[in-house]
């Protein structure tokens, strides 16, 4: 089948929809054929780059189409209800335009909601850190037992001194006690064991000597 030399012109604008800008000079039933190929980025840009001529008559339904592909049929049908309330009517690519905006806005509030959760959690997080701290410790030789005599760590020293001079308390009244003088009275006296006399052995009894008794 041979091609027109028209028909091959067409294949190739839409081959190179990229790259269409100014259609002014186009044929109404060429650009019928040619746009609805467009995307909605693409049919934007043609229409922008046309100066001089109002392409709406033949956009206008492929705006809709547009619409209707990227936020459903019943979007549509709710755009369509409103204009029919309110009786008035809208190019579908402003409304395109403006449902796009409205979208942006939204996705930006939210983003910028995520952003305030994320550092109100991470400012919380923080406060219920553990923080290390150093403690000191109590000076006893300032320390004094009685209130007002120290800072922090003065009660501790108070208490320590005050348990120490209760208990030299405590010996000296021990020591001054009768108790005690008698241990050490005990303590001083050496124990003497009583000495028994020690009995001497009997001996048998022997008759005296005759030399013995002569010589006396």
């Amino acid at each position: 089948m041979v091609l027109s030399l028209v028909e091959l012109c067409v294949r190739s604008a839409i081959d190179n929809l990229s790259h269409l800008g100014d259609v002014g000079h186009t044929d109404m039933s060429l650009l019928e054929v040619i746009l609805p190929h467009c995307d909605a980025d693409q049919l934007l840009h043609i229409e922008s780059s046309t100066e001089g001529r109002d392409l709406s008559p033949i956009t206008d339904e492929l705006w809709l189409k547009c619409y209707s592909r990227k936020f459903g049929n019943d979007a549509v049908e709710m755009v369509k209800r409103r204009m029919a309330d309110r009786k008035c009517k809208f190019k579908w690519k402003q409304l395109y335009q403006a449902k796009i905006k409205e979208q942006e806005e939204v996705q930006r509030k939210g983003v910028d909601r995520l952003k305030e959760l994320y550092k109100e959690a991470k400012s919380l997080k923080a406060t219920r850190q553990t923080r290390s701290c150093e403690i000191t410790p109590p000076d006893t030789k300032r320390s004094k037992c009685g209130p007002g005599s120290g800072r922090g760590s003065a009660p501790v020293g108070r208490f320590a001194n005050c348990k120490g001079r209760l208990m030299k308390k405590a010996r000296m009244e021990y020591v001054n006690s009768n108790e005690a003088k008698m241990h050490a009275a005990m303590r001083r006296k050496p124990v003497v064991a009583s000495a028994r006399p020690v009995p001497k052995p009997i001996l048998p009894h022997q008759p005296p000597r005759i030399g013995h008794s002569l010589k006396k």
